[in-house]
């Protein structure tokens, strides 16, 4: 049986054709609303990448990092962003905008190619090398990806390879800084002192001022010392001295070195802006009369990270070993980690 037509019910098919008109007509004119929001992001990111491109890093991240909150599916506006932040050395929030840009766009190869550097500087190696692998095998040209494969190795103890990945960085870029050191230290623990003197030789002519270019300075001293003595000679016509007895290590004392403090480097601003994390070792020689020397970098950091540790190795207060009865130098082995909370 049909409902009566009454004017409540009457009344009610009114409202609610209403309410429909304005939910219907209120979606258009938000739809219709978004239109410009799109055409302002786009421009928002043309404006940025073009800042991006005339160096002005700063106002182009303050900008793209509109755009990307607004519009977090926009490959382009999160890759400038990443090489802005790129570009100031601002690593960490680079790493974190070309991740997103990587996502969206896999197959970019200078996105790889520079996350992957990004992704070493916060210890990360297997992220890292796959990364790096993936851009060349886009057929990335940049020196970052080899040097990223490069450290990689140097970590994993494979020296030759670490050396040979290094070349083919240094082919492409012979200033980079990172790859010569990683060069520098694997040629070290494959004893041929020379050519990692050599290689830190080229890194201090190109990075005087570096933040550790004083720590590098005493380890090319050493590296010369060592090479002089595995060619059996001092390499000067100087009478020379009588040698210091030599170390041991903690297998042929009687008492190994005490340790009564030991002090914790700082971070630096540079390497904290640029999310620097990892590992500093240094070998060095606690001396019989209670001082910390003959310091060798075995793994470093940038950012003036490697000085700051080896700052803190100098301020260690210990005891020294003793060999029946005496007090004599022993060998030992320091790690500095540097953690970004």
């Amino acid at each position: 049986m049909p409902l009566p037509h009454s004017p409540m019910i009457q009344r009610l098919g009114v409202a609610l054709f209403l309410s429909l008109f304005v939910c219907v007509s209120g979606s258009c004119i938000r739809a219709n609303a978004q239109q410009p929001a799109t055409e302002g992001a786009a421009a928002g990111r043309d404006r940025g990448i073009e800042l991006y491109k005339q160096g002005q890093t700063q106002a182009a991240i303050k900008i793209l990092r509109e755009v990307v909150k607004a519009h977090a599916d926009d490959a382009d506006a999160w890759y400038f962003l990443g090489l802005a932040y790129y570009s100031d050395s601002a690593f960490l929030w680079a790493r974190d905008a070309l991740e997103h840009s990587v996502s969206l766009r896999p197959d970019s190869a200078d996105a790889n190619a520079k996350l992957a550097y990004a992704l070493i500087l916060g210890n990360e190696p297997e992220q890292a090398t796959t990364k790096a692998r993936r851009a060349i095998e886009l057929g990335d040209q940049s020196a970052e990806p080899r040097y990223a494969i490069a450290e990689v190795s140097f970590r994993a103890g494979e020296y030759p390879k670490a050396i040979e990945e290094a070349d083919k960085a240094l082919q492409i870029n012979p200033d980079f800084a990172a790859a010569l050191i990683t060069k520098s230290l694997a040629h070290y623990f494959l004893k041929q002192y020379g050519e990692a003197a050599t290689s830190l030789e080229k890194f201090l002519a190109v990075n005087p001022s570096d933040p550790d270019a004083d720590v590098w300075r005493e380890q090319l001293d050493q590296l010369r010392t060592f090479g002089q003595q595995a060619n059996g000679s001092t390499g000067s016509t100087t009478v020379a001295q009588p040698p210091k007895e030599s170390p041991f290590n903690g297998k042929e004392v009687t008492v190994k070195v005490r340790i009564l403090s030991k002090p914790e480097p700082t971070y630096t601003d540079a390497a904290r802006k640029a999310g620097v994390t990892g590992t500093v070792v240094i070998r060095c020689v606690f001396g019989g009369d209670g001082e910390v020397r003959n310091l060798v970098v075995t793994r470093a950091l940038g950012y003036g990270l490697t000085s700051k540790a080896a700052q803190a190795a100098r301020k260690i207060r210990f005891v020294p070993a003793t060999k029946e009865g005496r007090q004599v130098s022993m060998f030992m082995q320091l790690e500095y980690n540097f953690n970004l909370y």
